[in-house]
C-alpha cells in the first residue's frame, strides 16, 4: 500500500473534466484507489465516486493505492494531479 498527499492545483477542484480524466487513469490499473478528503475516505471506482468526494480546488488530499501495480499507479496519479489534469490554472498562480 502506498499513501501520498497531493495538492489539487485546479481552481475548480475535481469537477467533470478532471474527474473523467482521473476515472480513465483508474481503469488502466489493477490496483485500487482510495481518496481521503476532509477526513472522509472514499473508494474510487469511477467518475461518480470522484465527483461525490467533493474535492475543492487548491486543497490537499491523500491518495491510497493498493495492489500489484500500485507504484506505477501512484506515479501516474502524481503526474496527473501536478498537471491539473491538463487544466492547470496558470492565471491563478500568482
Amino acid at each position: 500500500m502506498i499513501r501520498e498527499k497531493v495538492r489539487v492545483v485546479n481552481s475548480t477542484g475535481l469537477h467533470a473534466r478532471p474527474a473523467a480524466s482521473l476515472a480513465k487513469i483508474v481503469k488502466q490499473y489493477q490496483s485500487s484507489l482510495t481518496l481521503v478528503n476532509n477526513d472522509r475516505t472514499i473508494p474510487i471506482k469511477g467518475m461518480m465516486s470522484i465527483l461525490g468526494a467533493g474535492v475543492k480546488g487548491h486543497s490537499e488530499i491523500e491518495l491510497i493505492c493498493e495492489g500489484p501495480d500500485e507504484a506505477d499507479f501512484i506515479k501516474a496519479l502524481r503526474t496527473a494531479f501536478a498537471d491539473g489534469f491538463g487544466e492547470r490554472d496558470h492565471a491563478g498562480q500568482e
